[in-house]
């Protein structure tokens, strides 16, 4: 989880059985002025020996979640300047400007920076990412809801006995009360709904649908959005800090978490 002060930017790297890695990105929230996850994945290439801008595809595949500005407004520049063989994206009852940009840049064909583009939702078989597998687990095909939240993409990657679990904004009763059984029995990491918000964690009778299902030694990470929401919520730290496996990008910053499919290892910094 990159710290990018608000919002969400996730890099994921999985190094095959030969030795190969292959990287992917879900969401980035630069601006024109803040260019927070840009300047992170410039530095982390750039000791990987990778020059960015790359004449090369750098990401195998860029998954925007939703169609909100604190997850999807870097994008256009990133696929323009690492380049992915396939960007992934849910189709939004209303689309924002942003995303009709970046949906037309895209998909475009001269785009050459970019490969495939496609539509994701739950039906859809994913690729293997190294000898991870990937299964979406929301949102399922032709749902348009209102609420631009409960159109996130929760991705589930699974390596060997150990799965991480990576969530938009999804909040808890429109769609955590629904898919919460679907979590898998193997999850090591959870990263917590809608950045530690309220609506993310408590349903409307002030349950925690999914924390039942994330196995106790889980890890939880919190892509915070301190300003201007003040996530994550008091309540929800204060629910989820007693199991002592809690990061959040606000005090731990940038926070690596790593399996060999059988052991989990987190490191955090500033760097």
């Amino acid at each position: 989880m990159i710290d990018v002060g608000w919002g969400d930017s996730v890099l994921l790297e999985s190094v095959d059985r030969s030795g190969k890695s292959h990287y992917a990105l879900i969401d980035s929230n630069d601006t024109a002025t803040v260019r927070s996850s840009y300047i992170f994945l410039k530095r982390f290439f750039e000791r990987r020996k990778i020059a960015v801008p790359s004449d090369e595809r750098v990401f195998e595949w860029v998954l925007v979640t939703h169609a909100h500005a604190d997850h999807g407004e870097g994008l256009k520049r990133i696929l323009g300047h690492f380049g992915s063989d396939r960007f992934w994206y849910p189709e939004p009852a209303a689309a924002p400007v942003f995303y009709v940009d970046l949906l037309r840049y895209a998909t475009r064909p001269q785009t050459a920076k970019v490969g495939q583009c496609d539509v994701i939702h739950s039906k859809r078989i994913l690729p293997s990412f190294g000898d991870a597998a990937m299964k979406v687990l929301w949102p399922p095909p032709g749902l348009r809801p209102q609420n631009e939240n409960n159109n996130s993409v929760v991705l589930a990657v699974t390596l060997g006995k150990k799965s991480f679990v990576l969530t938009g904004d999804a909040e808890a009763d429109r769609v955590w009360s629904q898919i919460s059984e679907q979590i898998p029995k193997t999850t090591c990491f959870f990263k917590v709904p809608h950045h530690g918000s309220d609506n993310g964690t408590f349903d409307s009778s002030r349950h925690t649908p999914w924390l039942d299902k994330v196995p106790r030694r889980a890890k939880l990470g919190i892509s915070s959005h301190v300003h201007p929401y003040s996530h994550p919520d008091p309540t929800v730290v204060k629910a989820l800090d007693p199991r002592g496996l809690l990061y959040r990008t606000d005090e731990h910053y940038h926070v690596t978490i790593e399996t060999d499919g059988r052991k989990v290892s987190v490191t955090y910094s500033h760097i």
